[in-house]
């Protein structure tokens, strides 16, 4: 036995000396043209290798190399694919015999790869990894007697590595096809000893340079990273990421990015998970500042492509001299639970704050890997001043009547929707004092349609509006028709393409509304718009006391808008509406109403001058304000006896216990004919038409006294009794000029007088039987004979000269008596 032990011995000895020995003996500098045939065979390229090649064997086989290149493609632009300035590689000798694998820290120097894409997308690495069919065949051949090898004989136990150290590499990739083109410069990496499933140390940086956007970075990397390639585990602790980039082309000049957590990976269970996950981001530009935090935890099967993000908190700060204070603050909390096979994401417990705004939330998303995916879920923003957050953001809203509008907002909502449309459902909105519930949809973005059923409980509209600004007096009035067509030109046109673009269906219901000073209840509204065709029918309210009741048509799919009326308004006090609406009621008392009207134009002035249709009015118990007929009567009076009547405190206004009246419209022309008006004291009838279009009066009256004590104008006009009073109106609507119509009074009082004074002289003729004469000409019996008649005739003929000349006088007189009357 020790003889054999002293024989293996020696024959140890004799192998380790001859390993010492053989790089005495062997040059591998003589090879390097056998060597380069060979890569130029496998490759295709040209190695050329400038530098010594050092052989050691023991206890290292070790291979160093000096300077080489491997040359490029044909038809590229780089010299060379790959170039080193320096290699070495050193594996120990004895654990090999063991199978055991033991290499000493790997050093790569100066790596130089030149990645390149033609015009074509071809790219010069392709020849390397796409062999052809004979390589392939031998490949085949090649892995099959391997796997007959590795049955045959065990392979390596354990690999251990003493380290990598990659130093002053480039890696430079240009895109011919896209016009890019990239570059990884100064890369730096070094490793602690690899062992499988024991950590060890990375620390590695580089610079990657872009020329399209142009910008460039400095990264850095470190952790402690183990992995076991049998278990397929793999663990990355403490691991750190950061990078520091720059560019013109950038949304932002510099941007430091930082990415911290621990991550670990079973790729046997397929399982990842990373913990403590903690991405900060800080981004400058001449103006603005990003200042970002994003923490939490993340988990993931891959098997049944499930994912966690848990505890996710993301906070930022933006810095930017137009917000207030120069800076806003966001914050953001949630669980999102992603999985990728049944195409499905949830965003639980969502609270988003951004300065005073807090909005709350639960989704649901579907099909997310599909074209059109779709959610579902509840919002609530909790009460906030929205005028307060516009002041805090810079937003300029528009001018409104109060200011103290749109200091409580709130709302809550289940919805439902996708890319292009969403629906609210149970909506509950609140704006300062008013609540608007129901369901309110949007579809097809880039072209809404709205479809809606809300409720609003109350609202005073006028706040909201803006304020009405006084006119200021001006010296010059238009009074020309050149400055009047001027004006109309100015007249903003009516937003007819607005309005071709509404698309919309639903229905409204309001409590109380005031609007343009008017107050309504239980307001009912139905649109159904689209194609420039508005309707709003039915239209519905409670109106001062009464009901109101209408259908509207907008028509705006020509060059001008078409406008259609069906109102009806019934038992409404016109007093105080006229007075909310205009504040000046004209007419008081309880108004019934109808108007069918029609009309076209592409401003407001041009539709009022188009207006026609007909309809009619009754009014009950009520009086017409700025007029007072019996005062103009009793001033036609005393001007008729040359007095003056003393300052009346007397109400501008003329009571009637009704007036009643139809109406038809030509080309914004409104013409009445059967106004009829009763009072206590006068009747009164009346014709005339009223412009629209320059809102004018031409109206006339026909005022009956009576004769009451009671009533407006009492004992001063009892004595007027039967006469009645011809009164012209004119002037326009804000400023109408009534008047006595003193030349119908005086020519009717005239004809009466020429009438009795006939009368008279027929009786000194014929007698006091006027016979069929008075009976035919003056309302008197016709029972005489025709004989008589025919004498009266001839009387009257013989006067008639006599009469004519004295026409003059008579009226004259007639003016006398009525002084007298009066």
């Amino acid at each position: 036995m020790r003889t054999f032990i002293k024989i293996v011995v020696f024959l140890i000895v004799i192998v380790i000396a001859g390993l010492i020995a053989l790089p005495f003996f062997i040059d591998p500098n003589d090879y390097k043209d056998e060597i380069s045939r060979e890569v130029e065979k496998v490759t295709g390229r040209n190695l050329t290798l400038q530098g010594d090649i050092g052989l050691s064997v023991f206890p290292w086989i070790a291979l160093d190399l000096g300077p080489l290149s491997l040359s490029n493609a044909e038809g590229f632009n780089a010299e060379t694919f790959a170039k080193v300035q320096a290699a070495e590689i050193r594996i120990k000798l004895i654990p090999l015999l063991k199978k055991q694998l033991e290499m000493d820290t790997i050093i790569l120097d100066g790596l130089v790869l030149n990645l390149e894409t033609d015009k074509s997308g071809k790219t010069n690495w392709d020849d390397l990894v796409k062999p052809d069919a004979t390589e392939e065949a031998t490949v085949t051949e090649a892995e099959s007697t391997a796997d007959s090898d590795e049955q045959s004989s065990p392979a390596l136990q354990t690999i251990t590595v003493a380290g990598i150290k990659l130093s002053n590499a480039n890696i430079l990739w240009s895109d011919a096809s896209k016009g890019e083109s990239y570059q990884l410069r100064n890369l730096n990496l070094t490793t602690d000893p690899l062992e499988p499933g024991v950590p060890t140390a990375v620390d590695m940086d580089f610079d990657v340079i872009s020329t399209k956007p142009e910008a460039k970075a400095h990264v850095t990397l470190t952790t402690n990273a183990a992995v076991d390639m049998e278990k397929q585990q793999y663990a990355l602790e403490g691991f750190s990421f950061s990078a520091i980039a720059e560019g013109k082309e950038l949304a932002f000049n510099q941007a430091d990015l930082s990415l911290k957590g621990d991550i670990k990976a079973d790729l046997a269970k397929q399982w990842v998970e990373v913990s403590d996950l903690a991405l900060a981001a800080k981004a400058t530009n001449n103006q603005q500042k990003v200042d970002a935090k994003l923490t939490g935890q993340v988990t993931s099967n891959l098997a049944t492509q499930q994912s966690n993000i848990d505890n996710l908190d993301i906070t930022a700060t933006i810095q930017d001299p137009s917000l207030p204070d120069e800076q806003a603050e966001f914050h953001l909390t949630s669980g999102i639970k992603a999985d990728l096979k049944q195409e499905t994401l949830t965003v639980s417990a969502l609270v988003l704050k951004l300065q005073d705004l807090l909005l709350e939330g639960d989704i649901q998303a579907k099909d997310i890997l599909k074209e059109k995916p779709t959610f579902a879920g509840s919002i609530h923003i909790q009460p906030f001043s929205l005028r307060k957050l516009a002041s805090d953001m810079k937003i300029e809203l528009p001018e409104m009547s109060d200011e103290s509008t749109l200091e409580k907002v709130e709302l809550r909502s289940e919805l439902s929707g996708s890319t292009n449309q969403i629906n609210l459902k149970q909506l509950a909105l609140t704006l300062d004092q008013s609540n608007l519930t129901g369901q309110f949809a949007v579809s097809n973005f880039s072209k809404p349609a709205f479809n809606f059923n809300l409720k609003l409980d109350q609202i005073d509209a006028d706040r909201y509006m803006p304020p009405v600004k006084e006119e200021k007096e001006t010296d010059k009035t238009p009074t020309t028709n050149d400055n009047a067509n001027k004006a109309a030109t100015a007249e903003e046109a009516l937003p007819l393409d607005a309005l071709r673009q509404i698309n919309a269906k639903g229905s409204i219901d309001i409590g109380k509304l005031k609007a343009t000073g008017l107050n309504s209840e239980n307001i009912h509204i139905s649109i159904d718009a689209g194609d420039g065709l508005v309707k709003l029918t039915p239209l519905k309210a409670n109106l001062y006391q009464g009901q109101y009741n209408g259908n509207i048509i907008l028509d705006a799919r020509s060059d001008a808008l078409k406008l259609s009326l069906n109102e009806q308004v019934k038992n409404v006090q016109a007093g105080p509406l006229l007075k909310d609406m205009t504040g000046d009621a004209k007419i008081s008392g309880t108004a019934n109403a109808n108007a069918k009207l029609t009309g076209s134009g592409a401003t407001v002035s041009q539709i009022k001058q188009t207006l026609t249709g007909n309809g009619g009015f009754a009014f009950t118990d009520g009086a017409l304000q700025g007029i007072n007929i019996a005062e103009i009567i009793r001033k036609a009076k005393a001007a008729l006896k040359g007095e003056s009547l003393p300052a009346s405190d007397a109400p501008v206004q003329t009571d009637f216990s009704s007036m009643s009246g139809t109406f038809t419209a030509n080309n914004g022309v409104i013409n009445n004919q059967d106004l009829a008006v009763k009072s206590p004291l006068l009747r009164i009838d009346g014709a005339g038409k009223a412009n629209l279009a320059n809102e004018t009066l031409d109206y006339g009256l026909k005022v009956a006294v009576v004769g009451t004590s009671k009533g407006q104008g009492g004992k001063e006009l009892e004595e007027l009794k039967g006469v009645t009073i011809p009164i012209k109106i004119t002037g326009t609507f804000s400023e109408p000029k009534p008047t006595v119509d003193l030349a119908n009074l005086v020519k009717d009082k005239a004809k009466e007088e020429l009438k009795s004074k006939a009368e008279e002289k027929l009786k000194e003729k014929l007698g006091d039987d006027l016979g069929g004469l008075l009976g035919g000409k003056l309302g008197g019996s016709k029972a005489k004979s025709e004989t008589q008649s025919t004498e009266a005739e001839n009387a009257t003929d013989a006067e008639s000269e006599e009469e004519k000349s004295s026409d003059k006088k008579l009226e004259d007189a007639v003016k006398d008596k009525l002084k007298n009357f009066f």
